[in-house]
């Protein structure tokens, strides 16, 4: 018994199956693929490249004021600025050890996580010259991107969680913004 393999396969056979099963295109299927030795049409005859679109440029997002002496209100503010700003679903403001001080869009589970996080990065921010106040964690289907500022009272961390890691911009501005809340609480 002889297996064919699809070296063998009728290119027109397949052009009229895929015909009655597929929707009509509006090239022809045939000249796609090519019977075994045929001769190929020349590189000039081959479908052009599709036309890439210019790359957007990068939203400008504006810098957050805080106007309340009131923490839960500059939380509060905190967040929402994030959620209008950034590419994500939800967004959580936390201290050092985990505890939750303003979230939206986030589970506490995701939360929770932050104390460890940041518990194990105090080893990692011993090594010189790496920076370990940013970064970003894959947690299932979603990415969870923080950013962590040090003051006097201790750690809190801005995190965000979206389909994707936050770009380079977005963490500085992010922690920026959350330098910004936590002076002065």
């Amino acid at each position: 018994m002889t297996v064919r393999s699809v070296s063998w396969t009728d290119a027109q056979r397949v052009s009229s199956l895929l015909a009655r099963v597929a929707p009509a295109r509006p090239r022809e299927p045939a000249g796609l693929v090519s019977a075994m030795g045929a001769a190929r049409a020349p590189a000039a005859a081959a479908a052009p490249a599709p036309v890439k679109a210019a790359p957007k440029a990068p939203k400008e997002v504006p810098r957050l004021v805080q106007t309340s002496d009131n923490p839960a209100d500059r939380l509060d503010t905190l967040v929402a600025w994030t959620l209008d700003h950034h590419a994500c679903v939800g967004a959580f403001v936390a201290d050092d050890n985990g505890l939750t001080l303003a979230a939206h869009g986030i589970s506490e589970a995701h939360v929770s996580l932050v104390g460890p996080l940041l518990s194990a990065l105090v080893g990692v921010r011993s090594i010189p010259g790496v920076d370990a106040t940013a970064g970003a964690l894959w947690l299932g289907a979603q990415m969870m991107s923080w950013v962590e500022a040090r003051t006097t009272r201790g750690g809190f961390c801005l995190g965000t969680v979206g389909d994707e890691a936050l770009t380079t911009r977005a963490f500085e501005q992010l922690k920026e913004a959350l330098e910004t809340t936590v002076r002065g609480l």
